[in-house]
């Protein structure tokens, strides 16, 4: 597995400095979340920082995940309004156009991977969606259906730009948990080049273990992995090493499997750590694994 590093993680930190300190402490790979204001397709001179970006990447030996779960990218009145998979069709329409879009404007950065969740089946965010997605009876050949015709078209798009996309299961979402992926893909057909983006902290939420086994049987579905422990008492990720995932256990699992894409160590919301981040992810892979 290529070892990589999520600059949300540091977002008070320019992705241009990131790059070369990332490839310094031995990170193969960076993840980049659209953010109004800095990575923001909006401002004057994005495709200029993103040429940049692309010759820092390929200068260092660096490989860039595209990480579309921005909630509030697009100034939403609600914190879910993204949904590839809602029974409105308006709603699928304005996911899909969102997605197609970053896949284009991406281009002359050649992400490695374009990382996107499915959203809510309904346009309801209540408990209950948490237990809808691929679990309701009568409705699942429904749902698996629209969200094929509305991948289709993005798969081939994909390809045409030279990446891949890739969908990361989340709690409560169409798509849940990798269990449910693993289904999706039966149904789309192993000839479809849609990868997964497994998303380790909700696999623990899920209750899918032993989670480098669980990913490791996935083969060439696996796209990347975002390495990752949940928060249960402020939400969002625990900070690297105040947890108890042993994330070189699971980083040695899935490697020793054949996988050779990227595992991006994710802790947002400590970006006052600065560079310290860095180190404390360093120590929680092993740095005999970091060249």
């Amino acid at each position: 597995m290529l070892p990589g590093f999520h600059c949300s993680n540091l977002e008070f930190h320019d992705p241009l400095v990131l790059i070369p300190r990332l490839s310094q402490a031995g990170f193969g790979a960076i993840a980049i979340r659209p953010c109004r204001g800095a990575w923001d397709d909006r401002l004057p001179c994005f495709d200029s920082r993103q040429t940049e970006l692309a010759a820092v990447a390929k200068e260092h030996g660096v490989a860039v995940v595209m990480d579309l779960d921005s909630p509030f990218y697009d100034d939403p009145p609600t914190r879910h309004p993204f949904s590839i998979a809602s029974a409105s069709e308006g709603l699928r329409e304005q996911a899909v156009d969102k997605i197609r879009h970053w896949i284009e404007i991406t281009r002359p950065l050649g992400p490695q991977v374009i990382t996107f969740s499915t959203g809510h089946e309904s346009d309801e965010t209540s408990a209950s969606a948490s237990a809808s997605g691929l679990t309701a009876a009568g409705d699942c050949e429904r749902l698996l259906e629209r969200l094929a015709d509305a991948m289709g078209p993005l798969i081939e798009q994909a390809v045409s730009a030279g990446t891949q996309l890739a969908l990361r299961p989340v709690s409560g979402h169409a798509i849940a948990t990798v269990a449910q992926f693993e289904r999706f893909g039966h149904w789309i057909g192993s000839h479809t080049p849609l990868g997964l983006a497994a998303d380790v902290g909700e696999m623990l939420t899920g209750g899918e273990f032993p989670i480098g086994a669980r990913l490791a049987r996935l083969g060439q579905r696996l796209a990347c992995v975002y390495l990752c422990e949940p928060d249960t008492e402020r939400g969002g990720d625990q900070r690297f090493g105040r947890g108890d995932i042993d994330f070189a256990r699971v980083y040695d699992v899935i490697t020793q499997s054949g996988f050779t894409g990227p595992g991006i160590m994710r802790a947002i919301g400590y970006r006052e750590l600065g560079f310290h981040l860095i180190d404390e992810a360093r120590d929680q892979l092993g740095r005999s694994k970091l060249t």
